[in-house]
């Protein structure tokens, strides 16, 4: 097989013209049913990539080959069992080996249409998928949907390894492409263990849940006190009559976990949940005038005027077509989420962060009218759908509406105009009000309702309240929504000089509002002048990032050599100023200034704080280390000679680390 490999790929090499078809004839070999499992499309795939990645043939004709011979391959395994139905059971070899089907056909009963999306990512059943649709009679319409958006997919995927490997060939000595990739498999295999474990867990979980509930309803079901509560929440299908009470277990669950949450808010304050300042200072350190409209336009998916019309006109057409306790189910569902959400923001009084030109136009913050409104909404319309429709596979639309509303609750964060805390408690809440709502529909039986009518509706009117909503209030909210500066402080020269005033020392806030580490060097003066006095002291402008050095020290070769990856920053803002200085048998050292938000009201200059460290060895702990000793800062670090007309003073600071006391050196400078 490596022979053959080795022949395909030399023969690409000398052929390049010729590799799209070669592409497109592998990708559908691999996609047809039999002959996908003789044919090792996936090394194959692998290797086309790895050209890709070298130069050797284009990258966006080979995609778009792969993904086509992808389309086309599956679509002729659907073809053949559309066409012959059970007529394949007598044909070679599935009527000398019919246990080839049994894997498909278990697979495709289990997972229904969008099994022929998931099936072309396992190896097993890949070529079989589509012809046992086929034979099932999937509607051509679904083949087609699936089909396409797997192998668009599925293309990029399968020749991303190789593509990889192929890029780093050409940069990279091998050792560090070697420590590369066993790098990414590892973590890429240590993060699949996690998810993996976390399932498992979570499924162990939930059926000692399930079974302790359905003792539970046994019992109350031949209790004479009880059964009047089973016969309550007794769902009106008699195969599941213990999920009501199943639900009802977690809406206590929920319930507890929200009162405590909102207890928590009410007495402590948002503002002094540890898990609220990092957020804050995460989200405040990511944002950026170029995300800003995107993440807008995420946020008025969630707004009020957007999603209420949608429970308005719902309740209006069920009502219509004389379907009044379905449209009293939708009125309660919008009426019980706006009622609660007023009225847990006027109990709890949860103030709303600081940061943002005007967020006072919602009133208080606990919990999230968006996070809350969009939760209950877009998962009761993902429960309708199912309905209507009668899917059997929930998990995909079930995906596709976390992510939506996963999305809309980032928005709200990323302008930081509400807290972790808040979006966590509107989900609760939102979860509770969605159960109590199914508890009571599912007491009774309804006929089905043509799925037409109320699409169009849905479609109709949030494409009317999201366009009029955008067009209203959309350049209003992002000038409320305009970022706010830190604070300015005004210190005395003399006070800061001697480390006195009550805003001093200066710590470096990280990207989650935590203090690190004390500025170690701090100037007085014109940011030009100290650049260029630095850079005649042997201080250097390093090169800009760039991604070979991203891979150096991803893979802890000479990673000392190369600046960290992730840019530090001081109240999320970038430092104004990076120089390297580099010496034979000596580790790299990094200075950094940042804009101190710090006037000092005696001097005309404005006041810079830095940091001077040696670079850290590496970020991985797979390879071999550089180790340098820890080494106090001091003056030769900076100067060779200090400039004249500037003013040097060392001193120090003690900092409490656990138990310790340390003493950190710090460096002053000031004019004369």
């Amino acid at each position: 097989m490596s022979d053959f490999i080795s022949h395909l790929i030399e023969w690409l090499n000398l052929n390049p013209a010729l590799a799209g078809f070669a592409t497109f004839l592998i990708s559908a070999a691999e996609s047809i049913a039999i002959v996908g499992t003789i044919v090792p499309g996936s090394v194959m795939m692998t290797a086309i990539g790895a050209l890709v990645g070298a130069g050797v043939i284009p990258f966006w004709p080979t995609l778009c080959w792969a993904t086509l011979g992808a389309i086309v391959g599956d679509g002729i395994s659907y073809w053949l069992g559309y066409y012959f139905k059970d007529r394949i059971y007598q044909l070679w070899p599935f009527k000398q080996y019919p246990q080839i089907l049994q894997s498909g056909e278990v697979f495709f009963r289990k997972h229904g249409s969008i099994s022929v999306f998931i099936g072309r990512f396992v190896g097993p059943v890949r070529a079989l998928v589509p012809l046992i649709g086929g034979m099932f009679g999937m509607r051509p319409f679904l083949f087609i949907i699936a089909n396409v958006s797997s192998a668009i997919v599925w293309a990029p995927a399968y020749m991303l390894p190789g593509f990889l490997l192929g890029a780093a060939s050409l940069e990279l000595p091998s050792e560090l492409a070697g420590h590369l990739i066993l790098t990414f498999l590892l973590w890429l295999l240590f993060i699949f263990l996690c998810l993996w474990l976390l399932r498992k867990s979570l499924q162990m979980l939930h059926k000692k849940i399930s079974q302790f509930v359905d003792w539970t309803w046994d019992s109350f079901d031949k209790s004479r006190y009880f059964h009047l509560l089973v016969n309550t929440f007794r769902h009106h299908d008699n195969k599941h009559p213990h999920g009501q009470l199943k639900m009802m277990f977690y809406l206590i669950l929920v319930l507890v976990l929200f009162f405590y949450l909102a207890l928590d808010v009410l007495f402590q304050g948002s503002a002094s949940i540890s898990i609220n300042k990092m957020a804050f200072y995460l989200f405040r350190s990511l944002r950026s005038p170029n995300y800003d409209n995107a993440f807008l336009y995420i946020s008025f998916l969630g707004d009020k005027y957007v999603l209420f019309p949608l429970f308005i006109t719902l309740f209006a057409w069920f009502a219509w077509i004389g379907r009044f306790r379905i449209a009293a189910h939708v009125l309660a569902l919008g009426g019980l989420i706006a009622i609660s959400v007023s009225f847990f923001k006027k109990a709890v009084h949860s103030a709303r962060p600081w940061g943002v030109l005007n967020n006072t136009t919602d009133g208080f913050s606990f919990p999230s009218g968006h996070a809350a409104l969009s939760f209950t909404c877009y998962f009761g319309i993902a429960l309708l759908l199912i309905q209507l429709f009668n899917i059997k596979r929930m998990r995909p639309l079930f995906l596709l509406t976390g992510t939506l509303v996963t999305a809309i609750a980032l928005s709200r964060l990323y302008f930081g105009v509400h807290w972790l805390t808040d979006i966590i408690g509107s989900w609760l809440l939102g979860s509770a009000i969605l159960m109590i709502i199914i508890m009571s529909y599912n007491r009774k039986s309804e006929k089905t309702i043509k799925p037409t009518g109320v699409i169009l509706t849905l479609i109709v009117t949030f494409i009317c309240s999201y366009s009029f909503q955008l067009y209203h209030s959309f350049d209003i909210t992002k000038k409320n929504y305009t970022k706010l500066e830190w604070p300015v402080y005004t210190v005395s020269l003399n006070g800061w000089w001697m480390q006195t005033d009550e805003h001093l020392p200066l710590y470096r806030v990280n990207r989650l509002g935590l203090k690190t580490k004390i500025f170690n060097l701090q100037w007085v003066g014109n940011l030009s002048e100290i650049m260029q006095m630095l850079i005649k002291n042997g201080w250097k402008i390093p090169a800009s990032y760039d991604w070979m050095s991203v891979l150096y020290r991803l893979s802890s070769v000479d990673s000392t050599e190369h600046l960290p990856m992730v840019l530090p920053l001081y109240l999320d803002q970038p430092p104004v100023l990076v120089l390297t200085k580099s010496e034979p048998n000596k580790p790299l050292l990094i200075l950094r200034f940042w804009s101190s938000y710090i006037h000092i009201k005696d001097s005309k200059y404005p006041l810079w704080v830095g940091m001077v460290e040696i670079a850290p060895s590496t970020y991985s702990w797979l390879f071999r280390k550089k180790h340098f000793p820890e080494a106090a800062l001091e003056p030769n670090w900076v100067f060779t000679v200090l400039p004249a007309q500037y003013e040097l003073r060392v001193t120090s600071v003690k900092v409490k680390n656990h138990h310790h006391t340390k003493n950190i050196p710090m460096i002053l400078i000031k004019p004369h």
